[in-house]
C-alpha cells in the first residue's frame, strides 16, 4: 500500500507521502511495510520521521487536506556537526552525527563551525583531521564524540624560596668518628661543631615568579597567581650582603641559628659533659654538650642546647630547642611526685627515646624509639616514629598536645594505662567561637534597634524632623553595620580556624592500639577494650571518631 503513496522530490533529497483522491486507505494500515516501500524508490538509507508518517496516516485515513498535498517523511541529512563547550570553557568537543545518505564532513565546514562557537584557542588539528575521516565511516545515525580544542590552566608563580647555605647544627647527630689511621671507633672524637666565619654566606633568597596565564578554548585569558614574596631579614650576628641583596652573611663568628627568614650567629659554650666537674650551667647563647648531662644537674640556656649523648635525671630548659643525640632518662617514681628529669624548651624537642621523665614544649616533641612512663607536654605536634616508620612506641604516662599525636604503637601489653589528649587547645577555640556569636547576636540587636528607631523617626512629619537627629541616626547605622560585618567575619574565620584545626588534629598510630589506652579530645574521652591494628582517632566537637587504616578493618567508639 505504501508504494502507491510515496514519491520522491525533484531533487531526489526528500520523500513525500501523499494521498491519491482515487486511493483507498486501508483501516488497517500501519507504518510497517513503510521501509520496503523506501526500498523500492532507492530511499532505504534515507533519514524517516517517524511522527511524520504517523502524522500523514492519520490524516489520510481522516481524508484530510493536508494528506492530498503530501508530507515529508524522509529526507536525505548530511552529516550533522555540534560543538559542545564544557569544563568552564576549557574543553571544546565536537559530536557528529553519520550521514543519511548525504555528504560527509569538509574542511570548511569544520573550520566555519569552530569560528561559529568562538574556539580559538587550543585547536588540535590531528583530532580536527579525525574528526573528518569518521564523518566518512559512520553508519547512519551513529554519533561519535572527539575533543578538539582543550584550554590552557595558568601555572601559579612559585614562592620565594629562602635557601640556607649552612648546615642546621641542631640536626647534626653527634656520633663517635673512625679514626682515619687505624679505622677504629674515637669515643672521645664526636664530630666538629658546626660555626661560620666573618662574611661566610648564610642565607640565599630566590625570588618568586609571576607564573604563566592560561587561556579558554574560546580565548579567555586566565590570570596565574603570582607567588608569595617574602625578604631576607638580618638577624643577629648576620646582615645583607652590600653586593647581593638576595644573599645574608655573616658579621660575627660563632654557631649559626637557622630561622624562616633570617639566621643568626649565636655565641655558644661547649663542654665535653656536664657533671659534678662542670657545675651547673646558666649562659646567655647556646650551650653544645659533647656529651652527657649527668645526675641532679641544672642547665640553662637563652638559645638551643644540644647533647651528643644523654640527659639524665637533670633539669635542663632553653628558650630555643633540645636536641638529644641519645636518650632522656629519668627514674621511677612514686605516683604523684615529680619526676627526677624535666625537659622544658621553648621550642622544640628531638631525641631518640624518652623515659620517666617530663617533657615539655612550645612546639613540637619528636622522639625515634619510644616514649615510656612520661608526662608530656607540647604546643604543636608529638612524634614518636624513626625515619622508616616501623620503630615508635608511646606508652604509659600523659601526653598532652595542641596539635596530633602520630606514633607507630600505642599503649603497650598488660595493665599499663596510657593517656592520650590531642588538640589540647579545643576549649580555647570553642569560648572564643561562642563569645564571637554573642558579639555578633548584639551587633544584630543593635542594628536592628538603629532601623526601629529609624522607622520611628519616619513617622514624624518631614517638616518637624531636626537634620541633625537624621545625620546622627545615618552615622549610628554606618557605624552599626561595619561592627556587624566585623563581628561577623571574626566569627566566620574563628569557626574555620576550629575546623581545619579538627580536621588535623589526630591520634595516629601506624600499627597496632592495645588495650588500657585512654584517647581525649575537649571533655570527650574513650579508653580501648581490645588490641586494634593501625587506628586513627578524630574529632568532631562532638564524639570521637574511631577509623581503622586497614581496609578490612571498622570499629565503632561502641567496639573500643
Amino acid at each position: 500500500m505504501w508504494e502507491t503513496l510515496l514519491e520522491l522530490s525533484e531533487d531526489k533529497r526528500r520523500v513525500i507521502a501523499k494521498l491519491d483522491p482515487q486511493t483507498e486507505i486501508e483501516s488497517n494500515l500501519d507504518t510497517q511495510g513503510l521501509g520496503v516501500a523506501l526500498s523500492s524508490i532507492g530511499a532505504e538509507d534515507y533519514f524517516v520521521s517517524s511522527d511524520e508518517a504517523e502524522r500523514f496516516l492519520k490524516l489520510a485515513k481522516a481524508r484530510k487536506s493536508e494528506a492530498y498535498h503530501g508530507i515529508q517523511i524522509a529526507e536525505v541529512k548530511d552529516v550533522e556537526l555540534e560543538i559542545v563547550i564544557s569544563e568552564n570553557d576549557m574543553l571544546a568537543t565536537m559530536v557528529i552525527t553519520g550521514a543519511y545518505k548525504g555528504n560527509p564532513l569538509v574542511g570548511h565546514q569544520i573550520v566555519s563551525a569552530l569560528a561559529d562557537s568562538h574556539v580559538v584557542k587550543g585547536i588540535n588539528k590531528l583530532a580536527l583531521k579525525k574528526v573528518l575521516v569518521m564523518s566518512h565511516t559512520l553508519k547512519p545515525g551513529e554519533t561519535f564524540s572527539q575533543p578538539v580544542a582543550r584550554g590552557k590552566h595558568p601555572i601559579n608563580g612559585k614562592d620565594t624560596l629562602l635557601k640556607p647555605l649552612v648546615k642546621d647544627p641542631t640536626k647534626q647527630i653527634l656520633a663517635p668518628k673512625e679514626k682515619k689511621t687505624s679505622g677504629k671507633i674515637d669515643m672521645l672524637n664526636l664530630g666538629e661543631m658546626i660555626s661560620v666565619a666573618v662574611d661566610e654566606p648564610l642565607m640565599e633568597r630566590i625570588p618568586a615568579t609571576a607564573g604563566e596565564p592560561g587561556s579558554t578554548v574560546l580565548g579567555r585569558v586566565i590570570p596565574a597567581k603570582a607567588g608569595r614574596d617574602c625578604i631576607l631579614k638580618e638577624g643577629k650576628g648576620s646582615k645583607i650582603s652590600q653586593d647581593n641583596p638576595n644573599l645574608l652573611i655573616a658579621t660575627a663568628s660563632g654557631m649559626p641559628v637557622i630561622h624562616d627568614r633570617s639566621v643568626d650567629v649565636t655565641e655558644a659554650i661547649c663542654l665535653p659533659n656536664v657533671g659534678v666537674a662542670t657545675g651547673h650551667v646558666k649562659f646567655k647563647g647556646d650551650v653544645v654538650v659533647l656529651g652527657n648531662i649527668e645526675s641532679d644537674m641544672i642547665v640553662r640556656a637563652t638559645g638551643n642546647i644540644s647533647v651528643g649523648g644523654f640527659i639524665e635525671s637533670a633539669n635542663v630548659q632553653a628558650k630555643g630547642d633540645i636536641n638529644v643525640a641519645k636518650g632522656i632518662i629519668g627514674h621511677n617514681v612514686s605516683e604523684g611526685e615529680p619526676k627526677s628529669c624535666i625537659v622544658k624548651s621553648g621550642g622544640s624537642i628531638h631525641a631518640k627515646y624518652a623515659q620517666f621523665c617530663e617533657l615539655q614544649a612550645a612546639e613540637n616533641i619528636q622522639l625515634q624509639v619510644h616514649c615510656m612512663n612520661s608526662e608530656v607536654r607540647c604546643g604543636k605536634d608529638l612524634v614518636v616514629s624513626n625515619s622508616t616508620g616501623k620503630k615508635g612506641t608511646l606508652s604509659g604516662g600523659h601526653a598532652k598536645v595542641g596539635g596530633s599525636v602520630t606514633c607507630v604503637e600505642l599503649g603497650v601489653e598488660g595493665d599499663t594505662a596510657t593517656h592520650v589528649e590531642a588538640f589540647a587547645h579545643f576549649h580555647k577555640h570553642r569560648e572564643r567561637q561562642v563569645k564571637l556569636k554573642e558579639n555578633y547576636t548584639l551587633a544584630q540587636e543593635e542594628t536592628m534597634s538603629l532601623v526601629r528607631q529609624e522607622l520611628e523617626l519616619k513617622k514624624v512629619p518631614k517638616s518637624e524632623r531636626e537634620p541633625e537627629q537624621e545625620e546622627k541616626l545615618e552615622s549610628q547605622k554606618l557605624e552599626a553595620s561595619t561592627q556587624l560585618e566585623a563581628a561577623k567575619l571574626a566569627r566566620d574565620v574563628n569557626q574555620a580556624d576550629l575546623n581545619d584545626a579538627l580536621a588535623e588534629a589526630k591520634i595516629e598510630a601506624t600499627s597496632k592500639v592495645f588495650t588500657h589506652v585512654t584517647v581525649q579530645f575537649g571533655d570527650e574521652k574513650i579508653t580501648t577494650k581490645r588490641v586494634h591494628g593501625a587506628s586513627i582517632f578524630s574529632f568532631n566537637q562532638y564524639e570521637i571518631e574511631c577509623r581503622s587504616m586497614l581496609e578490612d578493618e571498622a570499629f565503632d567508639a561502641e567496639d573500643v
